[in-house]
């Protein structure tokens, strides 16, 4: 493989393809929304949006979709967003037009990771593949609930035949294949690409991520995040696999290697 760099515009060789790292942006939010109870600490925390788009022998394929335009009104308050370039317009800086996207895969339905995807006019000749599980899992949520908000644009999508959903590990495009890892949510998917990439999604989110004990507050079932975290980042260090921690704000794109205390990262220069 050949990285002629990590994030932006620039391409990622590979030997299936060509592989861009796109930023949506930055959220800022309080600690607690994302690791629970802080002791009544006011912390700030910030995360990044980093979304793949893949280049392969079936088109391109894009792997989460950022927060949309704008943060949904009812977590206005909670998540603030500041970015100086869109995921639509790092699609172009990639050479490439939104419309030219074939197919857009949802790790889940978090608000921060399916937004440009529910926008179908922004990519317009995708369809959105989703595991059946994370949609049932967001039907049962509470009103207001992130996951929640996307259920009525995810039911009309699949009256439109825009949207289809999975049930279970399934090869969605040439090189491109889902696989089921819980944890974090019900239905959470992370993505290979090959054996070249793993796209972890909110498994393992950024560096901190990497050690297995850390769970956040978020996690729906703690044991099976800690569980499949330390499986699929062992896979990655075993087949040598790039990485792209969604949320790392800098260097999202490493190789792994077991650590003293977890799992360490290498960026990809």
């Amino acid at each position: 493989m050949n990285s002629e760099g990590s994030s932006g515009s620039e391409a990622v060789s590979l030997e299936s393809g060509r592989l861009w790292v796109l930023e949506d942006g930055l959220f800022v939010t309080d600690a607690g929304n994302i690791f629970g109870d802080t002791g009544g600490r006011k912390v700030k925390i910030r995360g990044a949006m980093h979304s793949v788009l893949y280049e392969g022998r079936d088109g391109l394929v894009l792997l989460d979709a950022g927060f949309g335009p704008q943060v949904p009104e009812r977590l206005s308050g909670r998540y603030e967003i500041r970015r100086e370039t869109s995921l639509p317009e790092a699609v172009e800086k990639a050479g490439h037009s939104p419309q030219d996207i074939s197919l857009i895969v949802l790790s889940h339905l978090d608000p921060d990771h399916v937004g440009w995807a529910l926008h179908s006019e922004v990519f317009s000749g995708a369809r959105v593949v989703v595991q059946r599980d994370a949609l049932e899992e967001a039907r049962a949520m509470p009103e207001g609930d992130g996951r929640k908000l996307a259920v009525p644009f995810v039911e009309r999508g699949m009256e439109s035949g825009r949207f289809r959903l999975l049930d279970g590990d399934s090869e969605v495009a040439a090189n491109v294949r889902v696989e089921v890892r819980a944890g974090h949510s019900e239905g959470h998917q992370i993505v290979w690409i090959g054996d070249e990439v793993l796209f972890s999604a909110d498994l393992a989110p950024s560096r901190i991520f990497l050690d297995p004990d850390l769970i956040a507050g978020v996690d729906t079932d703690p044991e099976a995040a800690r569980r499949n975290r330390i499986e699929v980042l062992s896979e990655a260090e075993r087949t040598g696999a790039m990485v792209v921690l969604y949320h790392e704000p800098k260097s999202p794109l490493v190789t792994v290697k077991k650590g003293e205390k977890g799992f360490e990262a290498t960026p990809v220069e």
